[in-house]
């Protein structure tokens, strides 16, 4: 469901439900008999900067900062992965729920307590970039690898979004925040040099109709 490898290049389209179901058919078939695919739920709980919308003229991104994410996996908050993504690089730093509850509820001295790089660089960013909690996404996911290839293939189904950052910990709470939802689907591709035409192909033949997205991060 999670890779550690950071790729150089990143796609992701907008797919519609036929084309989710023949390229998980199709994958399937494809993935390495080694690994098989891998699959499971994903909570992402994102930050953002509100500097610019209560200091005009600070709306810039400063160059080289930051973004983070929280995420957790399959409905279980006891332990979760903060990363950090700066341009192309990627670092992230394990989390308890006990802290995560303590950051939710506006608490941060735990951070410097911690001596990590990762959590250390968060709690500068939320002083002085006024990074606070945005959108919290929950989604299932299947990852595949290909034998021989140098890539990683995400299908995200039932895709949902919500603002009450309050709730993250809460995977009952959160089925109820985005029951209205219909959920989304994304295919994502991360490679290093080349997409190999076999796969090419398949993409080609079972997803005429999707479209190409570009903004928010989803976690790898």
């Amino acid at each position: 469901m999670a890779t550690t490898q950071t790729y150089l290049h990143t796609l992701k389209y907008a797919i519609t439900k036929t084309d989710y179901e023949a390229l998980h058919s199709r994958l399937s078939g494809a993935a390495s008999q080694d690994a098989g695919p891998s699959e499971g739920w994903v909570h992402t709980l994102f930050f953002a900067s509100y500097r610019g919308r209560v200091l005009p003229g600070r709306g810039q991104r400063t160059e080289g900062a930051s973004s983070f994410a929280l995420h957790y996996y399959n409905n279980d908050p006891t332990y979760l992965l903060l990363e950090r993504y700066r341009e192309e690089e990627q670092d992230s730093a394990m989390v308890t729920e006990a802290e995560c509850r303590a950051l939710l509820a506006g608490e941060t001295d735990w951070l410097l307590a911690r001596r990590n790089p990762v959590l250390q660089d968060f709690r500068t960013a939320l002083t002085e970039q006024m990074l606070l909690p945005q959108v919290l996404l929950t989604y299932h996911r299947e990852a595949y690898t290909l034998d021989g290839s140098d890539l990683w293939v995400a299908l995200d189904s039932d895709i949902r979004a919500t603002l009450q950052h309050m709730d993250f910990l809460d995977p009952d709470l959160l089925a109820r925040d985005t029951a209205y939802q219909t959920g989304r689907l994304l295919l994502e591709i991360s490679y290093n040099r080349t997409i190999p035409d076999s796969l090419l192909c398949l993409l080609e033949e079972t997803a005429p109709r999707r479209r190409p997205l570009a903004g928010a991060r989803l976690p790898v």
